[in-house]
């Protein structure tokens, strides 16, 4: 699935020249915790590539690490990640600065090292936030998205966020 996503990623950016300006990357770092309770928070980021199709609509391509959670009590860990389709949302609130939303489909896995346990799921994805622009180029945004893992028991994996956009 990581291979996939650098794929991906690999073939926008030969792509780019025939869509400057409406194309952009992005590094998202923040805290996942899944819905399992026995689950601790860990560290997650997220390497997007989006393109606008009109002013305020965009699609994103991400590929997103929860990284390595401990399990409560026990010496297993629990990593997992996401591969995802959306559609984002704009609504601006001034020049620099928009709220957004977006829905779409995410391909994830879920592993538990020490007992050899490995699911993956496509569900639905949402999230939302807000983004602030510096300029033409630069953004940052804040956000939230949700991703299901799990296939035996469906939870939620939460990943809050900063991030930082390229436009080019």
């Amino acid at each position: 699935m990581r291979k996939m996503a650098i794929a991906v990623v690999l073939a926008a950016f030969v792509a780019c020249p025939a869509v400057a300006a409406d194309a952009y990357v992005g590094l998202n770092l923040g805290s996942n915790k899944m819905g399992y309770s026995d689950v601790k928070a860990s560290s997650a980021y997220s390497l997007l590539f989006g393109y606008f199709f009109r002013q305020n609509i965009a699609a994103e391509v991400e590929y997103a690490s929860f990284g390595s959670a401990e399990m409560t009590g026990s010496t297993n860990k629990v990593t997992g990640n996401a591969v995802s389709l959306s559609a984002i949302g704009f609504l601006p609130v001034n020049k620099t600065l928009s709220m957004f939303g977006k829905l779409g489909v995410a391909t994830t896995k879920l592993e538990v090292i020490e007992a050899s346990f490995l699911e993956s799921k496509t569900y639905l994805a949402y999230g939302f936030g807000a983004q602030y622009n510096f300029g033409n180029s630069i953004g940052f945004r804040l956000g939230y998205d949700s991703f299901k893992v799990g296939s035996t028991d469906t939870q939620n994996s939460n990943f809050t966020y900063l991030g930082a956009l390229y436009k080019f």
